[in-house]
């Protein structure tokens, strides 16, 4: 049962988490503001260790943007802004983990026979979510920075594209994905979010939903959602498959 000890460390740990955001620059003061409603959501839903999943996506992704930006900048593949996220970044890849921590805070509330269980799933898909986002994140971010060409699958099968190019995958960037999936997997297991099967699921789902992406991405519908629309899908396919797969038990 979650603890209410542990849901007022999570959210004492909140504000601080912000304040990293806005004095290492990885987010705009309004987007670390914003940031505080997923990371408080975090807390009352799982407690403290819900925080350790968000703050390794969002100082890991704002670490790895800022990383060889010269050479990203060079290829054309860099963030812009200095890759200072605002809040339409953090609404994307964190609107929907918020509101899975709401439904975990309700589900505690509510009790009931299936609490546990459903509070278990709900959790795996929060960690998935964030697994799809680190993973996307670290492919488009590694990509540009390895040797190695960058293909995009689309109606016209596999094409050479350059780094940078929305769908644009490379090997270096695969790896990157799958390192950083599975961190978020690993993580949430180690501080007791979910399960280790948790962590295998929500890392597995997590990456598969960030490769589709890539895919969609080339699409007619990937192109009218645009960046941030196939960001807030990422999530939701990552939670779409999660809950399939956790549906005998997490």
């Amino acid at each position: 049962m979650l603890s209410s000890s542990s849901i007022l460390l999570g959210l004492a740990l909140s504000p601080l988490g912000a304040a990293v955001v806005m004095t290492l620059r990885q987010g705009t003061r309004a987007a670390a503001l914003a940031g505080l409603v997923p990371a408080s959501a975090a807390a009352v839903g799982f407690g403290a260790p819900g925080l350790a999943p968000l703050i390794l996506f969002v100082l890991g992704g704002g670490a790895l943007t800022r990383l060889g930006r010269t050479t990203k900048e060079a290829a054309g593949a860099a963030e812009p802004g200095e890759g200072r996220r605002g809040v339409v970044n953090v609404a994307a890849k964190l609107g929907l983990p918020a509101m899975l921590g709401l439904a975990a805070a309700a589900v505690h509330a509510g009790g009931g026979a299936n609490g546990s269980t459903d509070g278990a799933r709900i959790a795996v898909a929060f960690a998935a979510a964030l697994a799809a986002a680190f993973a996307d994140t670290a492919a488009t971010e590694i990509g540009p920075l390895a040797r190695g060409a960058a293909y995009r699958v689309g109606g016209g099968g596999i094409r050479r594209v350059p780094h940078g190019t929305p769908g644009a995958v490379s090997m270096a960037g695969v790896v990157a994905a799958l390192a950083a999936g599975a961190s978020i997997g690993i993580v949430s297991g180690s501080v007791g979010l979910v399960t280790p099967r948790g962590g295998v699921i929500a890392a597995t789902c997590g990456v598969v939903a960030a490769l589709a992406e890539s895919v969609a991405a080339t699409t007619g519908w990937g192109r009218r959602l645009g960046h941030h629309g196939r960001n807030a899908a990422l999530s939701a396919t990552a939670v779409a498959l999660s809950f399939g797969w956790t549906s005998h038990g997490a």
